[in-house]
């Protein structure tokens, strides 16, 4: 049996395909299955879908019976799945060679439930990469719904610890891994950071992940909805969130080659000034923050550690 499982769903992806392919071949760690899932791609991914599992054994390939949404693609890998370490790939991104033999490593020497690393943002043609994502030290309740940068390309979970891992049914296309690291922590399970830069993340206009606002309202309504906690609470962990998810887009997102110390000084004047215009968000988050420390010093207040 392979010691990890790399879930890959696929839809429309053949731009970038066969360079997330050769990412996993290039990896250290050499024994893995890679599961593909054809969530019903029509723009050619299937020929090369089909392409590399000729050409590896450890490729496999599934067909989804209709376009599930990634979510569902998901969970039909994890099921076919034999290894003991779950590790997650999306079909346009990339992983650098040691991304699995560190992961691994560091899981059996630890212990630990699931991991994640850093990473950075490329443009959607990979020439030009952002700065360095970095995550929480550890994930818990409080800071998967405060902090960003735990990205699903860089999770890995034990299933010896998470049998019944899974992804939300359904049709689910936006936050889908938000909700499952949620189940995870509400579990009791704390996840923890390895400070190795292991994988890109690639931006492009039509992807999930582009419309900013749509995810935060949803993200929001997870808050509300599926989290557990108090209103004010979730008010102020969700700007935090926000906040902090501005922030990192801005600073992660890939930069264009820079000609001179002008063009330097003109993106450290756009930073200035969108900072100044979110002013009235910090004034708000320390409101709000002061309000939910009053809260929690009430007896009924369920405490959470922080």
């Amino acid at each position: 049996m392979p010691v990890v499982s790399i879930v890959t769903p696929v839809y429309n992806a053949a731009p970038w395909l066969r360079q997330t392919l050769a990412s996993v071949r290039a990896q250290t760690l050499a024994d893995w299955e890679q599961i593909l899932v054809d969530d019903g791609s029509t723009d050619g991914s299937a020929d090369i879908l089909e392409a590399a599992v000729r050409e590896d054994g450890r490729i496999r390939l599934l067909r989804a019976p209709c376009n599930l949404g990634p979510s569902e693609a998901r969970n039909l890998a994890i099921k076919a799945a034999r290894g003991r370490y779950i590790a997650f790939l999306d079909a346009d991104d990339l992983w650098l060679p040691e991304k699995l033999a560190l992961s691994v490593e560091a899981m059996t020497a630890s212990g630990y439930s699931f991991t994640y690393h850093d990473y950075r943002h490329i443009s959607h043609d990979g020439s030009r990469v952002g700065e360095l994502v970095r995550g929480p030290d550890e994930l818990n309740l409080y800071t998967l719904h405060t902090r960003r940068g735990t990205g699903c390309l860089s999770v890995v979970i034990d299933r010896e610890q998470v049998p019944g891992l899974r992804f939300p049914a359904g049709h689910i296309t936006a936050n889908e891994d938000f909700r499952t690291w949620l189940s995870l922590v509400k579990a009791g399970l704390v996840g923890h950071r390895l400070a190795h830069d292991l994988a890109r993340y690639r931006l492009s206009n039509g992807s999930r992940s582009a419309n900013k606002l749509l995810n935060a309202a949803d993200v929001w309504k997870i808050y509300r909805t599926e989290s557990g906690v108090p209103f004010c609470r979730a008010l102020s962990w969700w700007i935090q969130y926000a906040w902090r998810g501005f922030w990192l887009n801005r600073r992660a997102r890939p930069r264009r080659r820079m000609a001179g110390n002008g063009s330097v000084a003109l993106e450290r004047k756009k930073l200035l000034t969108a900072a100044s215009r979110l002013r009235p968000i910090s004034g708000l988050l320390r409101l709000f923050r002061s309000v939910s420390s009053a809260r929690n010093s009430s007896p009924r207040q369920v405490e959470i550690d922080e």
